[in-house]
C-alpha cells in the first residue's frame, strides 16, 4: 500500500503543473462569467460555464495522454522499474486522473453555482425576460444542473473512463509498435483505432447491439432518462473497457522496451 501511494503521489506531482493551469484558465473564465452576470445581465454566462462544466468530459483521456507522453520522454524507464506489475502502474495512473477529475469538476460546480445565483437574482437577466412556449427555460435548466449534481457528474465520470480507456491503449501502442514503424507508428494506430470506432459505432446500429443493450431503461428525471441510455449499454461498455485496459497491460509488459 505504502508502494501505491508512492507512486499516486508521483503521479499526481508530476501533473501539478497541468492540474492548476487547468485551475487557472478555469478561474479566469469564470471572472469573466461573473462579469458578464453582473454587468450585462443576460444570462450568457450559464452557457459559459455550462461550457466548462461538460469539457470535464474530456478530462481523463487528456490526462492520461500528457501523462504518459511525459513518462514516454524521459522517466518511463524508471517508471517501468518498479516491482509492481504494469496493470498496477496503469490502474494508478487511471486513478490519478480520475482524483485530479474529481477535484477539478468539484471546483467548477461551486463557481457555476455561485456565479449563477448572481443572474438568477438579476431583474434583467435573460432567466426573467425569455419566455414563451419556444424560449428556452434558462431557470429551470440552471435549477436542474443544480438539483442533479451527482447524476450529471456520473454521466461525465463514465464517459471518462471510456474515452479515458481508450487514450491508455491507443497511447501505449503507439509506444508499442514506435521501434518497428518509427514516425509512421502514429499514423498506423490511428488508422487502426478509427476503424475500430467506426465498427463499435456500426455494430451500436445493427438489432443484435439493441437485442442484448436495450434493457434496464434508466427513469425519473435524472440526465440517464433524458438521455435515453439503458443500464445494459453500460454492462455492455463495461466488459469491453476491462479487455482494452488488460490489453494495454500486456502491451506495456510485453512489447514496449525499456
Amino acid at each position: 500500500m505504502e508502494v501505491w501511494i508512492r507512486l499516486l503521489g508521483k503521479d499526481l506531482k508530476m501533473m501539478k503543473g497541468w492540474f492548476l493551469g487547468g485551475i487557472a484558465v478555469m478561474i479566469a473564465i469564470n471572472i469573466l462569467g461573473a462579469w458578464i452576470a453582473y454587468e450585462t445581465r443576460v444570462g450568457a454566462s450559464s452557457f459559459l460555464l455550462s461550457f466548462v462544466l461538460f469539457i470535464h468530459a474530456l478530462y481523463v483521456p487528456v490526462y492520461i495522454w500528457i501523462s504518459l507522453s511525459k513518462e514516454w520522454r524521459g522517466t518511463y524507464v524508471y517508471w517501468l522499474q518498479f516491482p509492481q506489475s504494469s496493470w498496477t502502474l496503469l490502474a494508478i495512473k487511471l486513478g490519478s486522473a480520475l482524483i485530479s477529475l474529481c477535484i477539478s469538476y468539484v471546483a467548477a460546480f461551486v463557481m457555476f453555482y455561485g456565479i449563477n445565483q448572481m443572474d438568477l437574482n438579476s431583474s434583467k437577466s435573460l432567466m426573467n425576460i425569455m419566455t414563451g412556449p419556444d424560449a428556452f427555460d434558462i431557470r429551470g435548466y440552471v435549477d436542474y444542473m443544480n438539483e442533479h449534481f451527482f447524476s450529471v457528474f456520473s454521466l461525465v465520470l463514465y464517459m471518462n473512463v471510456v474515452f479515458g480507456v481508450w487514450a491508455l491503449l491507443f497511447n501505449i501502442s503507439i509506444q508499442a509498435v514506435r521501434r518497428r514503424l518509427h514516425r509512421f507508428s502514429g499514423i498506423v494506430m490511428f488508422v487502426i483505432f478509427a476503424f475500430l470506432l467506426w465498427a463499435e459505432f456500426k455494430f451500436s446500429t445493427t438489432n443484435l447491439y439493441s437485442s442484448v443493450t436495450k434493457w434496464g431503461a434508466f427513469s425519473g428525471d435524472s440526465v440517464w432518462a433524458y438521455l435515453e441510455m439503458n443500464m445494459g449499454e453500460l454492462l455492455f461498455d463495461l466488459p469491453i473497457m476491462i479487455v482494452y485496459f488488460f490489453l494495454a497491460g500486456w502491451l506495456v509488459e510485453r512489447k514496449v522496451e525499456v
